[in-house]
């Protein structure tokens, strides 16, 4: 089962609104993984082990913020994520959620368009090439590539009777290979989309159903989905799901045709994956984990650009406002902060920072924080700086 898990980026300490339409600037501020999205990759974690397949993040936004932020994913939550891929273009840049909602839905089509091709790929040296070992080279290529479950091909020991193994083996016919591979296809076809009930950054909530609506759009078919899910199952070898959603005081049991999106609630607790075949999850899964992240900009999703970013944004924003950090406690003569602003500091190799006068060091390597005393950029909190901030 492909299993697309949606994430995002969202700032870690400040709105930090640009002038021009209550855009945020991504690019200029920290960003931290959306808390709500951790539920999805448990969710995606439960999936997995319960019936195969592979987790794949996909997220939007500015790469070079994006992809160091994932890259703790590839270890998350026991299995975490087997592949990751980063929708990133400045045409996108400004996206309401319906342009975002767009985005993204193109880039679920095409992660799923790209594993069918591969199926498409390996019928066609079939049809063509007989029983030839070409036939093993492209299906070892696109194994390679993470494109084949194991079923379909492995190199795995503990996998056997793979359906190139058997082919080539001459215990299937051309048109009985053909035909798994047609069943593989419509297996393909029935994947799941996992994401967080919402940002924290927009507190919308929109964009899961969106999404849901797009990919239908997109593939001509209806995606159904559940908002608020709290529990969930799929059957291993199923064409369904069924999920329990909290509204207010109603808990409602839904029964879901895949494929199917779901927005994962606060209140989800993974639990153990039940009876399953360990032998069939293992056929189930690819070959393993890519540990490079992939970047897809408009022009690779073949999007229309009247869609994107401010273009494709009906919503008006108004004025922003600068909610300014969360709250933190310092104590007078005691507390160690920034007596001046500082850009971002350089230090073993890694960057800290940005800072503004009155921050806390906090987290900062003991060698830093005495270079930075000697600087004069680092004190005590004073009296005087107490009453500017009570008092600006």
């Amino acid at each position: 089962m492909l299993i697309i898990v949606l994430l995002k980026g969202v700032p870690a300490r400040t709105t930090q609104v640009a002038q021009v339409g209550g855009v945020l600037n991504r690019e200029a501020m920290d960003l931290v993984l959306n808390p709500h999205d951790l539920k999805a990759v448990e969710a995606a974690d439960f999936l997995k082990k319960r019936v195969g397949g592979k987790a794949v993040a996909l997220t939007m936004g500015p790469d070079m913020k994006l992809i160091p932020l994932m890259k703790p994913l590839y270890e998350s939550e026991v299995l975490g994520v087997d592949e990751e891929y980063v929708l990133s273009d400045r045409k996108m840049a400004g996206s309401d959620t319906l342009a975002t909602s767009y985005a993204v839905s193109l880039g679920v089509k095409k992660l799923v368009e790209r594993h069918l091709h591969a199926l498409d790929l390996l019928a066609e040296t079939i049809s063509r090439a007989g029983y030839s070992d070409l036939v093993r080279a492209k299906a070892a290529e696109l194994y390679s590539s993470n494109l084949l479950p194991n079923r379909i091909y492995s190199e795995l020991p503990t996998v056997g009777d793979s359906l190139v193994d058997r082919y080539l083996a001459g215990s299937l016919t051309p048109a009985a290979a053909l035909a798994e591979l047609a069943e593989e296809k419509e297996r393909l076809s029935r994947f799941v989309v996992l994401t967080g009930i919402k940002t924290t950054d927009g507190e919308t909530g929109s964009v899961g159903p969106q999404v849901a609506e797009g990919v239908s759009e997109l593939l001509g078919k209806v995606v159904p989905h559940a908002t608020y899910v709290e529990d969930f199952d799929v059957a291993p070898g199923g064409t369904s799901l069924t999920s329990d959603r909290r509204i207010g005081r109603l808990v409602q049991k839904l029964v879901m045709q895949l494929p199917s999106l779901l927005t994962i609630s606060t209140e989800y607790r993974p639990r153990e994956p039940g009876p399953f075949s360990q032998p069939e999850v293992r056929r189930n899964n690819y070959r393993g984990k890519v540990y490079r992240a992939v970047k897809w900009t408009s022009d690779d999703l073949w999007a229309d650009p009247k869609r994107l970013g401010l273009a494709g944004s009906p919503t008006i924003v108004g004025a922003g406002i600068d909610i300014g950090k969360p709250p933190v406690q310092k104590t007078v003569g005691e507390s160690l902060v920034f007596l001046k602003t500082s850009g971002l500091v350089g230090f073993e190799g890694k960057n800290y920072g940005p800072y503004q006068r009155g921050d806390l060091a906090t987290n900062l390597p003991e060698l830093l924080v005495s270079r930075l005393q000697a600087d004069g950029f680092l004190g005590p909190f004073s009296y005087e700086m107490l009453a500017g901030e009570l008092f600006p």
